[in-house]
């Protein structure tokens, strides 16, 4: 029928041979039914008896040299993954006619489904230990690999000693907590034991892993925020609110506190360090007598006084969010994403805040809402809150974000350019950069207000922009400022000459 080639299994050594697989494939094909013991894609062929478990990726038609390739991939992956049982073992079939292709599969001890949580009615400590187990597997694997395990219950099994492994032979990309929220209120509704209290309980695991894994609190506001936006019914809300008051402890509120009621609101973003342009803009609002506003992230970062910009904050009445070079600077994390330019910026700022500055970057929220409006530092699609831009490829995925929300304004920054990408109630969608923007004609609207430390349209000055709350009209300006003092003073530390040109409107547009 078929000779066997055994390719390894997930911890070394196989416990397996010919026979055993042979005997298997003699038993009767078991039905993929969703919610049974056995679930998975049609193209999976399961066979098994009381001990053990054959699996048979029939989809998978190659050759024979591929095949041994192929499983050998795959068992260095689940040797990589460390999260299969460890006598689960690869192997090739090979069919005695040679027109033929061989059989890539694997076999495995038979383990108890994580899905039978679904069938509990009342709660014990063993549910909710098993659930955090669940968890601990995938949030280790997403942090080491940026992988992200199939979050169905029933890709899971408990060995007879109570140890929890992965099933599926399938990992996918990581999205940044997306899933995992999405997954997280299916328990929430699905899960009949679930109390207010074990959802609690629930949300501290949840807490505890992602700061050990991931050590950045952050991640919590990134999965609590998903969450928040969840359809829950009202009788099973009270399990979420409990989940996130403990998931969310100790972290910043994404909340104003005190309602920005006042007429005029300063719309500030990207002030990079660069103090003159920040005085230049903070005088202007104090001879307007306008004493609130939004700071929308990158206090810090490509200009020279990082120390004393983060002061001139602390010391007004303005909700500030964190952008993705004041996180950058915070964690130290600026090896993957950032331009050189921006790395070595970045370095030499990172000695000129002292602890407590630090500090206070650290504790400021990615995001901001109120009941009309939403301050982000990047994109309303992003979960990590300042890492993707809005721009011409961008904006309509934005706005219907901020549709699907039911948000009508988004104020953000990163991208360091003035105008408005909205979504017009009769005709198309548009861009409008104009001194005056009358945002009452928009069903949706994204607002940058420029960059106050390093504009990037050809237009030298300190951006930033004046929102009326009462018109709902927002007005950009652009303030010359002592531009030749910051310029010699940047030469003077060696900072890059294209960080010069572009505060010089230099090379963009």
């Amino acid at each position: 029928m078929y000779t066997f080639t055994l390719i390894g299994a997930a911890g070394g050594t196989s416990t397996y041979c010919d026979l055993d697989i042979l005997a298997l494939l003699k038993q009767p094909r078991i039905d993929l039914v969703h919610g049974e013991a056995f679930t998975g894609r049609p193209g999976t062929r399961i066979h098994g008896d009381d001990h053990n478990i054959l699996k048979i990726r029939a989809e998978i038609r190659i050759n024979q040299r591929d095949a041994l390739n192929w499983a050998n991939q795959a068992l260095e992956k689940d040797r990589k993954l460390g999260v299969y049982h460890p006598d689960k073992t690869w192997f090739v079939a090979f069919p005695r006619a040679e027109d033929e292709l061989p059989l890539i599969g694997n076999i495995c001890p038979v383990l108890k489904p994580l899905h039978k949580l679904l069938d509990v009615d009342t709660a014990d400590a063993q549910c909710l230990a098993q659930l955090e187990a669940m968890f601990d597997l995938y949030l280790r694997v997403a942090r080491a690999h940026a992988l992200r395990l199939d979050e169905g219950l029933s890709n899971y099994g408990l060995s007879p000693s109570g140890t929890l492994y992965y099933l599926d032979d399938d990992t996918y990309n990581w999205d940044r907590f997306t899933s995992c929220a999405h997954t997280l209120g299916v328990h929430l509704r699905a899960l009949r034991w679930l109390t207010p209290d074990s959802a609690a309980q629930l949300g501290q695991v949840l807490r505890q892993q992602i700061i050990t894994y991931f050590t950045d609190p952050q991640y919590l506001t990134v999965l609590a925020e998903q969450l928040r936006h969840l359809f829950i019914a009202p009788a099973r809300r009270p399990l979420l609110d409990a989940l996130l008051l403990t998931l969310t402890s100790n972290t910043p509120k994404t909340q104003v506190q005190q309602p920005l009621k006042q007429r005029y609101i300063a719309l500030l973003a990207d002030v990079h360090g660069n103090l003159a342009a920040l005085d230049r803009v903070l005088a202007f609002l104090d001879q307007e007598g306008i004493r609130v506003g939004l700071v929308l992230g990158d206090i810090v970062g490509y200009g020279p006084h990082p120390a004393a910009c983060i002061e001139r904050l602390q010391a007004r009445e303005f909700s500030v969010i964190k952008g993705n070079h004041d996180q950058a600077l915070v964690t130290g994390q600026y090896q993957n994403g950032f331009s050189k330019t921006a790395q070595w910026a970045l370095d030499w700022s990172e000695s000129r805040i002292n602890p407590a500055q630090r500090q206070w970057l650290a504790d400021l929220p990615p995001v901001l809402s109120e009941e009309n409006w939403l301050a982000v530092h990047g994109a309303p699609v992003d979960p990590t809150f300042f890492n993707a831009y809005i721009y011409e490829m961008t904006y309509e995925r934005n706005l219907d974000a901020l549709r699907d929300r039911e948000i009508a304004l988004c104020f953000h920054g990163h991208t360091h350019l003035q105008g408005v990408y909205a979504r017009m109630q009769v005709i198309k969608d548009g861009y409008f950069n104009t001194e005056e923007v009358d945002l009452k004609r928009f069903s949706q609207a994204l607002v940058c207000p420029g960059s106050i430390g390093q504009p990037r349209n050809r237009k030298p000055g300190a951006q930033f922009a004046i929102y009326d709350q009462l018109e709902r009209k927002v007005y950009f300006k652009n303030l010359a400022y002592p531009l030749a003092d910051t310029l010699a003073l940047m030469q003077r530390e060696n900072f890059s000459s294209l960080l010069l040109d572009m505060l010089n409107g230099v090379g963009f547009g």
